[in-house]
């Protein structure tokens, strides 16, 4: 049974970033090799709370590979839309308390309200997935290390473009001692 394709989501920071960290990764070639956060916004309408803007801009006040990537996700502004889940039709007028912080929660109203394909996260571990789960009433959820998978289940790129791709931001974003991205890349191989 194949998934549905996603042709539009909501992303939040973390997912955002880790998509990005490859371009930043200076031993990683994005000129010849993929790039996925270009694969994300080539392929889909993706929306943004603006929460995340705001920790994008927090993130790159620092000197490390994470605040390149949160710089190369602002350079990419015309490629995303940047939209107040609290100014949509049906949604509460203020944040509520999901136990998430205020990106990831901004990031799931506008994904209902939208009622988006996907919301793209880096929570895939712990409690955090399983109660983003429950409150997403539509779309689905979509771990980044599963986007990269697909991408090359859907033929997009080679699985082992995937493979390095995951390998790649795994380091820089506490992925691999995940039981999750492992077994992703044991598929892969």
């Amino acid at each position: 049974m194949s998934r549905p394709r996603l042709r539009t989501v909501v992303a939040d920071t973390s997912a955002l970033v880790s998509l990005a960290v490859p371009r930043a990764d200076a031993d990683y070639d994005t000129d010849t090799a993929p790039d996925p956060l270009q694969y994300l916004l080539t392929s889909c309408a993706v929306s943004v709370p603006p929460e995340v803007i705001t920790e994008l801009r927090d993130i790159t006040q620092y000197q490390d590979v994470h605040s390149a990537a949160a710089t190369n996700v602002l350079a990419a502004r015309d490629h995303y839309t940047v939209e107040d889940p609290y100014q949509q039709a049906d949604t509460p007028e203020s944040r509520p308390t999901f136990g998430l912080d205020d990106g990831e929660t901004d990031g799931i109203v506008l994904a209902n309200a939208l009622d988006v394909d996907g919301f793209l996260t880096d929570e895939f571990g712990g409690t955090n997935f399983a109660l983003i789960h429950a409150v997403l009433q539509g779309p689905r959820i979509v771990p980044t290390p599963r986007l990269i998978y697909d991408y090359a289940r859907n033929e997009h790129m080679t699985h082992e473009e995937a493979w390095t791709l995951i390998m790649t931001i795994s380091p820089h974003r506490s992925w691999e001692n995940s039981p999750y991205v492992a077994q992703l890349l044991s598929l892969l191989e």
